[in-house]
């Protein structure tokens, strides 16, 4: 769960929930053009990758994220079902 602290001068506290924050997440990297293949990875595996934490994720994370990325593109090439 994360908490959310107020700046000085507020006096709102939000708790969000893991789901909540995937979400907002999930929003945000919509809003921003994220690669599709991206998103979905973030959203199977809680992980996102990027240059600032590639080498700091446990392998096991990283193999979870690219397999997501790779499980998208193959679903790319199936025929509708």
């Amino acid at each position: 769960m994360l908490t959310v602290q107020p700046k000085k001068g507020r006096e709102r506290k939000a708790d969000l929930s893991d789901a909540e924050v995937r979400a907002i997440l999930v929003h945000a990297m919509a809003d921003v053009g994220a690669d599709p293949a991206l998103v979905y990875a973030f959203q199977k595996t809680g992980v996102y990758v990027c240059e600032e934490n590639e080498r700091r994720l446990p392998k096991e994370s990283l193999k979870a994220f690219e397999g997501a990325v790779d499980e998208y593109f193959a679903a790319l090439k199936r025929p509708p079902q």
